[in-house]
């Protein structure tokens, strides 16, 4: 018994201190992760969203596009094709006359 009483081991304030401070750098990394996940799924969110806009721009035939420039080449030099482009971001669709005839998908 008198053993037992004069047993010194234990954690020394230095132990505990660095323990504590592992788990809060752990705490601090989960807490990072999870903001950066947030933030992803958001961008993420959103670039769904511009897409969708733009697929329903290009399949609704809906916000033509000023700036779409298509080049056509071809054999007969008096035929006059006019393309109309719509959608945007990568996602178009089209409308052709030929002639005055309207065509496209």
């Amino acid at each position: 018994m008198r053993r037992k009483l004069k047993d010194n081991r234990g954690e020394t304030l230095v132990e505990m201190l660095a323990s504590i401070l592992i788990a809060a750098l752990a705490v601090a990394l989960l807490f990072t992760c999870c903001m950066v996940s947030v933030q992803m799924g958001g961008q993420a969110r959103a670039a769904d969203e511009r897409y969708y806009e733009n697929l329903s721009a290009a399949e609704g035939k809906t916000g033509a596009l000023e700036n779409g420039q298509v080049n056509v080449a071809g054999d007969a030099s008096n035929v006059k094709i006019e393309i109309q482009l719509y959608g945007g971001e990568g996602t178009y669709s089209y409308q052709w006359k030929k002639e005055g005839v309207s065509g496209g998908p």
